[in-house]
């Protein structure tokens, strides 16, 4: 193919890219507009049925839990995944700088330091974030993944991290197991005291704006949270552990 066909092709492809892209646009709503009913049935019930002031939470962990129990097990499952496919190999040597499987990093004091000192303000802000879910912007996912990220501060300004091969960090696999089962518990609750699997209200109503409102919304903002940090440590062991495994060299 020339240089000129190669150029007609890419123009062309480009063209219909570029049609087929205003074709989806042409109807879309303006920026801003909504004509649906969901959003606004949401925002009338979330207070008054549940003293939920964040409608997103609400909307994840009441009308459409079951999908977020889905969506929680995704994440579960791919811990697990992460396990299976990146397991330690039978008599694949360590690299030679790091003995008795011991992470040790070379950094600087100063980013020991500056990463010590991230560690505990990114902590807080994952606690007050699963906290406050039901009340503001937040909630479990997003406050999991703030919590592991304090734990991948630790690795990347240089702590000691012992990795014993074959093993993920049984602290994570204990986390964000329970995680999952506190999650399945609290919906079998619901379905104890009121004959509804996930129902919320079992745990009380609450006032709009504290945190001991929104029923049982927190503790499934906690179990989640839980469940997300412990797999993503999982998941990153399991990357940092492929690191530490040298290969051997390939037969010529």
């Amino acid at each position: 193919m020339t240089r000129t066909t190669r150029f007609v092709v890419f123009a062309l492809g480009a063209a219909g890219l570029a049609a087929l892209m205003a074709v989806a646009f042409a109807d879309l709503p303006a920026f801003g507009d909504y004509s649906g009913r969901y959003g606004r049935i949401i925002a009338q019930i979330a207070i008054p049925d549940r003293a939920a002031t964040n409608a997103v939470t609400f909307t994840a962990f009441d009308v459409r839990a079951v999908d977020t129990l889905v969506e929680e097990f995704i994440v579960f499952a791919a811990a697990i995944a992460a396990v299976a496919l990146l397991r330690h190999v039978h008599d694949e040597p360590e690299r030679e700088s790091y003995p008795d499987d011991v992470l040790r990093p070379r950094t600087s004091p100063a980013v020991l330091v500056i990463g010590a000192a991230l560690v505990g303000p990114t902590v807080v802000i994952a606690l007050n974030l699963v906290a406050h879910g039901a009340i503001t912007p937040g909630g479990g996912f997003q406050g999991g993944v703030v919590l592991a990220a304090a734990a991948v501060i630790v690795v990347a300004a240089g702590g000691r991290i012992r990795l014993p091969p074959d093993q993920p960090p049984l602290l994570a696999e204990i986390v964000h197991g329970a995680g999952a089962a506190g999650f399945v518990l609290l919906g079998l609750a619901g379905l104890a005291f009121t004959g509804a699997f996930l129902d919320t209200t079992w745990a009380g109503h609450g006032t709009p704006g504290m945190l001991l409102s929104a029923g049982s919304i927190p503790l499934l903002n906690i179990a989640t949270a839980l469940e997300v940090s412990g797999a993503l440590v999982v998941i990153a062991a399991e990357f940092l552990e492929q690191e530490m495994l040298a290969m051997e060299p390939e037969e010529s």
